[in-house]
C-alpha cells in the first residue's frame, strides 16, 4: 500500500495523508457533521447528515485496486480528527479511467488540502493503470470550459446539463507533474470544476 505523507499546513500544524482503513468509518462519521449544510448540499446533492452502515462499509472497505481513498488527519490533535478524503472508483465497462471526489471540512479548505488528496489520488491511480479522470462540470460554464481544454482536458459528452471532459493522466506517476493533470486538479480542489463519483453518495465541489 501507498505510504503515508507528513505535511506541513500554512499555520504551522501537522497533517497526515494515508489510505483510508476500515477502522476510519467513526471518522468519516464525524468529518460528515464538519460540513456546512451548504457545503453537505453542494457535495451530496442533498442535505444528508449521516452516513448509513452500509454506505460506510463502502467507503472504508475497499480493495486500494479498484477503488481507493486517501484521508487526510491531523495527528497531533485529540482524536486524531480526518479533514479531507479523496477517492477514485474505476468504472466497469471502461477500466482504464476512473471516476472520483473530494471533499474537505470546511475549517479546513483554502489550504492546500484538497489539491494535495487530488494529486495523491492521481499517483495512486497511475500505478494501478487509469489512463484518464471523469471531470464534470455545468453544461453553460464556457469559462471553465476554455480552461480545461487550454490545460489539455478533452470534451467527450453532455447529458443533463452536464459537460464531461477527460483528463489524461501519464503512464508514470513520476511525470504527473509534467502534465496538464496537476493544473486540472488544482481548478477541482479549488471549485472551479466538479468530478463526479459512482456508486457511492454523489460528491460535488462548489
Amino acid at each position: 500500500m501507498t505510504d503515508v505523507r507528513d505535511a506541513v499546513l500554512p499555520d504551522g500544524r501537522r497533517i497526515l495523508f494515508r489510505p483510508i482503513l476500515p477502522a476510519d468509518k467513526a471518522m468519516l462519521q464525524e468529518g460528515l457533521t464538519q460540513l456546512s449544510d451548504q457545503t453537505r448540499y453542494l457535495r451530496f446533492f442533498s442535505p444528508i447528515d449521516h452516513f448509513t452502515e452500509s454506505q460506510l462499509r463502502y467507503l472504508t472497505e475497499i480493495d486500494y485496486k479498484d477503488h481507493f481513498a486517501w484521508v487526510a488527519v491531523l495527528p497531533d490533535e485529540v482524536g486524531t480528527p480526518g479533514v479531507g478524503v479523496a477517492r477514485w472508483i474505476r468504472l466497469k465497462d471502461r477500466p482504464d479511467l476512473a471516476e472520483g471526489a473530494v471533499v474537505v471540512v470546511d475549517q479546513m479548505q483554502n489550504n492546500g488540502v484538497g489539491q494535495t488528496l487530488l494529486w495523491l489520488a492521481a499517483r495512486s491511480a497511475i500505478e494501478r493503470g487509469i489512463k484518464a479522470f471523469q471531470v464534470w462540470t455545468l453544461g453553460d460554464n464556457r469559462p471553465v470550459h476554455h480552461l480545461l481544454e487550454g490545460l489539455g482536458a478533452q470534451p467527450v459528452a453532455s447529458e443533463a446539463g452536464t459537460q464531461e471532459f477527460l483528463v489524461p493522466l501519464p503512464d508514470d506517476p513520476d511525470d504527473l507533474d509534467g502534465t496538464p493533470a496537476p493544473l486540472v486538479l488544482r481548478a477541482v480542489a479549488e471549485g472551479r470544476v466538479s468530478v463526479a463519483q459512482v456508486d457511492a453518495p454523489k460528491i460535488r465541489l462548489d
